[in-house]
């Protein structure tokens, strides 16, 4: 099965009513025009678009943060960019922080109005992939007042405790999550930016007999993270980066990634790396190249 992965995609619109600047989207608006408009290239997505759809996946997974404040009209740029592509492929998406930017637009259900065919109808979402890959998608966004800070809740985490009980060594699950339950070592952290329940999330999946993919988004660097458990069992984490964003490493975007899923689960996973090219081209590079030769620190193997 392949799986094309999508991640932080912050879209924006600059001009925006004054009624609307008001709390913490005043913050977020000034952080637009002062630094991240100058970061984030929306040109690169309609092709990093239209390489997905000739790739042909099997399924679409979007990470979350699509928008930036969590405004109707930067969900329905979403909606215009993806519901065509949604016409060929399964689709799924969760909330980021930035989705649920506001109390108000948590509670208005911004997203799920505009998104709703894009995105499951409930958390946690279960369902087959195929062979005996199963996927659960999680919301962990939660509005705040500063913070950028998610969380699972009790009942999703009940969900994905009962999930791993089912599972055997001859299951694979993957995990859709905007925020990752663990991240390498070296890798910097703040506590105002993190899930809460992140290390019961991780403890439950570190001790599920089944094989474990865990695709993430939130930190705008792509990697992949193969973490060993017991008895050789494998966790990979999977961070789709920021496709539009430019830095010194990705001056044309950081691009997405095509996962293939093994039929059996002691089988190597297979990862790409689509990334921009001069010209408007798209290269490839595989995972563990990439990751190392961006930056050692982010590509690491460790034991429990």
């Amino acid at each position: 099965m392949r799986i094309a992965v999508i991640g932080d995609i912050h879209l924006f619109r600059l001009r925006v009513s004054p009624r609307r600047l008001l709390g913490k989207r005043l913050l977020g608006q000034s952080n637009l025009w002062f630094n991240r408009r100058f970061r984030f290239n929306h040109d690169l997505l309609a092709p990093l678009i239209d390489r997905v759809r000739r790739l042909e996946p099997d399924l679409v997974l979007l990470t979350g943060d699509l928008t930036t404040t969590a405004l109707e009209d930067e969900f329905a740029d979403i909606e215009q960019h993806f519901l065509p592509l949604a016409e060929h492929v399964p689709v799924v998406m969760v909330p980021g922080n930035h989705d649920r930017y506001t109390f108000r637009s948590a509670r208005k259900k911004r997203m799920e109005k505009v998104l709703h065919r894009l995105m499951p109808e409930r958390f946690p979402d279960v369902r087959p992939l195929s062979g005996r890959w199963r996927l659960l998608a999680l919301d962990s966004a939660r509005p705040q007042v500063m913070l950028s800070r998610g969380g699972l809740g009790a009942r999703q985490i009940a969900a994905a405790r009962r999930l791993a009980g089912e599972l055997t060594a001859d299951d694979g699950l993957v995990v859709l999550c905007h925020y990752p339950s663990a991240t390498p070592p070296g890798t910097p952290r703040s506590w105002a930016h993190e899930m809460a329940g992140a290390e019961v999330l991780h403890s439950l999946l570190a001790t599920c007999p089944a094989r474990v993919l865990f695709v993430h988004g939130h930190i705008h660097k792509p990697w992949h993270w193969e973490k060993y458990r017991e008895g050789g069992r494998q966790l990979d984490f999977l961070n789709a980066g920021a496709p539009c964003m430019i830095s010194a490493p990705y001056p044309l975007g950081q691009g997405f990634w095509e996962i293939e899923l093994p039929a059996a689960m002691d089988q190597a996973l297979t990862l790409v790396h689509h990334v921009p090219m001069p010209g408007g081209q798209y290269g490839t590079k595989p995972s563990r190249a990439m990751v190392a030769g961006l930056d050692a620190r982010w590509h690491a193997r460790s034991v429990l």
